[in-house]
């Protein structure tokens, strides 16, 4: 099985633990949407379709390259549908933010509907809905996991690494994707957890600033 090709996809799979056969909780977690987002708005600027103009996003209107303008993964085509028909430009962190529940749900339904994905549906008691959702193939989203680990850890500089690797690696730290980095782990790596995320700027801050408000909600309505 080869990987999907876009971004969002390749870091919903990286909530998948290959040791417990299942995806990890950060699937079900709100830190997961706005990564997603921000993932979608990453590949829009690669493929030329965004840019930033004083910290808001615009849409240029071109292509990169030949195919660019056509999206496989719905999420590229909701985000920059939602971009394109907003009455004016808004900050990277305004994107980030919305319609997270929709996305990590057209995530898991994009790669299901590839066949990266089994999702299995039944009724526990016959009454309460449950939804199981494994990879069909643990090797290489293994591999996945495993390149992503070493782009978070070190040790080679983070300007030398592999965009994709790079990228992911920044998502699934500010994401605390746990199959990546331990907590324990993140602040141990803090200073490069810090470098990875400034190198996906202006993304990488936006997400940052939506994960603490969704901690700081959390907290207020849980005390």
């Amino acid at each position: 099985m080869d990987l999907p090709e876009s971004l969002p996809a390749q870091l919903y799979l990286l909530t998948y633990n290959p040791d417990k056969g299942r995806m990890d909780g950060a699937a079900r977690s709100g830190h997961l949407g706005p990564a997603l987002r921000a993932a979608a708005l990453l590949e829009l600027r690669r493929r030329g379709r965004i840019g930033d103009d004083g910290g808001k996003v615009v849409v240029t209107g071109r292509a990169s390259r030949p195919g660019g303008g056509a999206f496989d993964d719905p999420i590229l085509a909701r985000v920059l549908g939602q971009i394109e028909e907003s009455a004016r430009q808004r900050s990277w962190s305004h994107w980030i933010g919305q319609d997270n529940r929709r996305t990590t749900r057209c995530a898991r339904d994009y790669l299901e509907a590839g066949r990266w994905l089994r999702v299995e549906r039944d009724r526990v008691l016959g009454v309460f809905p449950r939804t199981t959702v494994t990879v069909r193939d643990r090797r290489v989203v293994r591999a996945l996991i495993n390149d992503v680990r070493r782009a978070l850890r070190g040790p080679t500089p983070t300007d030398r690494l592999d965009v994709r690797a790079r990228e992911l690696a920044a998502l699934g730290a500010l994401a605390q994707i746990r199959v990546l980095a331990s907590g324990r782990e993140l602040r141990e790596h803090k200073g490069r957890v810090e470098s990875l995320m400034e190198s996906i700027a202006p993304a990488g801050p936006a997400l940052r600033k939506v994960v603490r408000e969704q901690q700081a909600q959390a907290a207020a309505a849980g005390g």
